[in-house]
């Protein structure tokens, strides 16, 4: 009997045991398995400082599996872990993780919230349970990133701060972002701009976004973008820099008061057409002598185009109960002379015997075809080049005679462009030229006596020069250069051509003479960075804000109180510079004040600096005797073919951007693109006397999206590395 007690007792002792041991199990699977706060002092909770620059890893993120919600942990953690890894090198601060789909009916988040994520469930156990945001947020802390969550957006009235609560409670994540029209956040309701495939699409979509001081609030990018367009990520991110100022630019609005700007009171007009330009109230209907003008631009600047008879003409305006009047008077014409002709006089250039040697005296001059008109060119020759006179012919110039010097070449120079030597000047000579490595490429020195006139072209590669009145040894070569292979000398009928190989491309050259003799400059062509959010690192721009100072342009319709030519180009080339910079650009800038420059001295400053790119930004006018409302769009000046891509992406670009109509790319003998150190372009952004045109290019808006597609522009045409 006593022995059946200890068995009894010694049974019940087993059972308990066995009992303690499987609720110890069944209370350690318990405690493996429930959620365990993470520490709110983790890098991944703590809200990233500055402006927010996010990347987000989206419900639709491919994985080898399908989508995000697909992958196993295994998967998962790389892709994390490559996402941290990427966040971090591009200077990003925060991950943003999808942890619902559209098909998430309440905001409980509850413990099994990736219970819609079926393929981080394929490896749990009684002991184990995948959480990924659970490890994203280790992913991030190592990298010190911050993490939000990202859910849809859900009807009725969400409590959103519980929601975060309860989420904080378990997870070190910093924040909770909301999808709907919009990524904003849950809690402050701040938008911020989300790069996804259309931003991508559309390289200026952030910059201008950024323009809004008070309504950005930081930009997240779509990984899976980021990844398949790593180029256009580059010039997106780009508008995060903030490391220079923005500067301010015209801060124009129109005045809005009924004024006349032209023509002035009292004015002689000798059309029989005149172009009335002014401002008005744009919320009352506005009437010329009793009919309503219908020109008019959203801030009320008007233009009209009346007819002007012989004597006086009144024209009234009258806005509400105001009236403003101005008087055009058109002079009869001329009566009738003599009937007897008056001779042309001559200006002070003198004829010169053939054979005379001449030195061009300016800066640069044309080598014309045919002297009749400055338009038949057919070289840009610089100052000091030498050359012999032929034969002389007369021209009309400013209405005036004038000599003209038809050169061995068989070309022409106005006789006021060069200068006689005398007849016992030395034939140019050379034995050879010795290149000295610069910055921007080389110089070639040529080893010997005299400045020849030359004509140069770029032929597939290679730099062909003509030279006349020069004489070149046999075995001319070029030493110390790394960038000419060969050179090949040619004596032809009248002139010698050289022609240089390369062992790259050369993006530029000039012929300049120097201390008696003559200097090559070669450019090498820059090439698109890899620099992340600086493509246009090492690639320099020089800019030039036309006019200035005493020289104001062209006058805008709303007058000589508004803003000028010269104010509305300088604004241009800030904001095109300030967008230059943000993408690793080196900008100078001709002028940076109301300061004025000479043609010369602007043409000079593109040898000086050897930019990779020259654009002169000016705007457009029209002859006021015809319909200034009719003129409009953008257009782009080019005189060498290499300017001729450069045109062409401006127009397209600056048009897109502002809604301007696409005047075209055109050759033009502008002064400031007769260069060949860089492709270099004059252009006409838009017109200052059409009133609507106006009120577009004076917009800051309009300005910002004018400079973002000028630095766009040059970006595209900059060859890839």
């Amino acid at each position: 009997m006593h022995f059946k007690r200890r068995r009894r007792r010694a049974g019940r002792v087993v059972l308990f045991v066995l009992a303690a041991v499987l609720l110890a199990a069944l209370g350690t699977g318990m405690w493996l398995l429930w959620p365990r706060a993470m520490r709110r002092d983790m890098p991944s909770a703590a809200a990233p400082q500055g402006t927010l620059r996010g990347l987000r890893l989206s419900w639709s993120y491919p994985t080898a599996a399908g989508g995000l919600s697909s992958g196993g942990p295994e998967v998962l953690d790389t892709l994390f872990a490559d996402a941290a890894a990427y966040a971090q090198a591009h200077g990003l601060n925060a991950l943003f993780l999808d942890v619902a789909d559209a098909e998430l009916s309440s905001i409980a988040f509850r413990d099994r919230a990736y219970e819609t994520w079926p393929g981080t469930a394929a490896d749990d156990s009684l002991f184990y349970k995948y959480d990924p945001l659970r490890a994203l947020c280790e992913q991030a802390s190592q990298a010190g990133l911050a993490v939000y969550a990202v859910t849809p957006e859900l009807s009725g009235n969400a409590d959103w701060e519980a929601a975060l609560a309860r989420m904080q409670k378990k997870y070190a994540v910093a924040g909770l972002y909301v999808e709907g029209s919009a990524l904003f956040d849950s809690i402050s309701r701040q938008a911020v701009f989300y790069a996804d495939e259309a931003a991508f699409n559309d390289p200026s979509s952030l910059f201008l976004a950024s323009l809004d001081t008070d309504g950005f609030h930081g930009a997240v990018f779509d990984y899976a973008r980021c990844r398949a367009q790593p180029e256009a990520f580059s010039v997106l991110a780009s508008a995060l820099d903030g490391s220079a100022a923005r500067p301010a630019l015209l801060e124009y609005t129109p005045g809005g008061t009924l004024a006349v700007s032209y023509p002035a009171d009292g004015a002689a007009v000798y059309t029989s057409a005149c172009f009335v330009m002014g401002t008005s109230d744009p919320a009352q209907e506005l009437l010329l002598n009793g009919t309503p003008v219908e020109s008019r631009g959203p801030g009320g600047t008007f233009g009209v185009l009346v007819d002007v008879a012989e004597g006086s003409n009144v024209y009234t305006l009258t806005q509400g109960g105001t009236s403003v009047s101005v008087t055009v008077n058109r002079p009869a014409p001329a009566g009738g002379g003599s009937g007897g002709t008056t001779e042309v006089p001559h200006d002070d250039t003198a004829e010169v015997e053939p054979g005379t040697p001449v030195r061009i005296r300016n800066w640069i001059a044309s080598l014309l075809y045919d002297p009749a008109s400055d338009g038949n060119i057919s070289e840009t020759v610089r100052q000091g080049a030498v050359a012999t006179v032929a034969a002389c012919t007369e021209t009309l110039r400013g209405g005036k005679r004038t000599w003209a010097y038809q050169l061995a070449s068989g070309d022409f120079v106005l006789a006021y462009n060069a200068e006689p030597l005398p007849p016992e000047t030395p034939r140019a000579s050379f034995t050879g030229a010795a290149a000295a490595a610069t910055d921007t490429g080389e110089v070639l020195t040529f080893a010997g006596s005299g400045t020849p006139l030359a004509y140069t072209n770029m032929v597939d590669g290679a730099l062909m020069m003509d030279f006349y009145d020069a004489d070149f040894a046999a075995d001319f070569a070029v030493s110390g250069s790394a960038l000419v292979q060969s050179a090949a000398v040619d004596p032809g009928d009248g002139c010698t051509r050289v022609t240089l190989t390369f062992t790259q491309p050369v993006w530029g050259h000039t012929v300049e003479y120097a201390d008696g003799t003559t200097q090559v400059i070669l450019k090498k062509q820059p090439v698109r960075s890899d620099v992340f959010g600086k493509p246009l690192t090492g690639v320099a721009v020089l800019l030039d804000a036309g006019h200035g100072d005493h020289d104001p342009g062209a006058m805008g319709a709303a007058g000589t109180g508004a803003p000028a030519e010269k104010d509305v180009n300088l604004a241009l080339t800030l904001a095109a510079k300030y967008r230059l910079e943000q993408l690793g650009a080196t900008v100078q800038t001709i002028r940076t004040d109301d300061s004025f420059l000479s043609l010369e001295e602007r043409n000079r400053a593109i040898v000086a600096g050897q930019p990779d790119f020259f654009i002169a930004v000016h705007h457009n006018s029209i002859d006021l005797s015809v319909d200034a409302n009719l003129q409009t769009g953008t257009e782009c000046y080019y005189f060498y073919p290499a300017g001729k891509a450069l045109a062409q992406a401006l127009v397209r670009n600056v048009t897109q951007a502002t809604s301007r109509p696409d005047r075209g790319a055109q050759w033009g003998y502008y002064y400031v693109t007769r260069s060949t150190v860089c492709p270099a372009v004059l252009l006409e952004a838009g017109f200052m006397v059409n009133p609507s045109e106006y009120e577009n290019v004076t917009s800051e808006p309009q300005l910002w999206a004018a400079g973002d597609a000028i630095a766009r522009s040059v970006l595209e045409c900059v060859p890839p590395g």
